[in-house]
């Protein structure tokens, strides 16, 4: 049985007919939306991937990550302003102004971002010594001292001219004790139990001898 030369003929065609339609389909979304594209970094440095980076405008959201080289990409952004943050687990985060997408464009961001790694968790024991009925114990000899058994750790600083003093500590948990001696007093002392990133405020008492 032959087959017509005419449906032989439309068979041939119809595949690069609808090659066209999408090829011209791709051309269209990218006429109408832009994309924007970037590097990330440490401070001070080399590439950081696995950054996430959101793009937010009035009522559009976009999220992606950066690769190994610290490289992300947006595409079919729709035509706004965008800002964008940038978030990674021990790193600070870091927002950028609003940058305007235009259709058909793409922005490349002129500076490489750069995220500082975030501080330690630390705890806070501050506080004052006193006298008498509320009166103030400058330069009275402050002793901080783990008492756990798990690790020995002391510090030492003296009484500010309102009594006030402060030891910054690593946000373990551990149990301390806090002496104050001033000459001429009975020195005190107050256990202090500490669980995680906390400030304590203590107010210590000395007894004339």
């Amino acid at each position: 049985m032959e087959i017509p030369m005419k449906m032989v003929g439309f068979g041939l065609k119809l595949p690069l007919f609808c090659l066209l339609l999408l090829v011209l389909a791709g051309e269209s979304v990218e006429a109408q939306t832009g994309s924007v594209r970037g590097r990330v970094r440490e401070q001070k440095g080399g590439p950081l991937s696995e950054v996430v980076v959101i793009a937010s405008s009035d009522g559009h959201r976009y999220e992606t990550k950066s690769d190994a080289r610290g490289e992300f990409q947006f595409q079919e952004l729709a035509p706004g302003d965008y800002a964008f943050s940038f978030s990674r687990a021990g790193y600070k985060s870091f927002n950028t102004r609003r940058l305007a997408v235009a259709a058909g464009e793409t922005v490349r961001l002129r500076q490489v971002i750069e995220l500082a790694r975030e501080e330690d968790p630390y705890a806070v024991i501050r506080g004052a010594v006193l006298y008498g009925v509320g009166f103030t114990l400058p330069n009275a000899a402050i002793t901080l001292e783990r008492i756990d058994g798990k690790k020995k750790m002391k510090m030492e600083t003296v009484s500010h001219e309102g009594g006030e003093f402060a030891f910054r500590l690593r946000a373990d948990k551990a149990n301390y004790r806090l002496t104050a001696r001033a000459p001429g007093f009975e020195p005190a002392s107050i256990d202090l139990p500490i669980e995680n990133d906390e400030v304590r405020n203590v107010v210590i008492t000395l007894q004339k001898k």
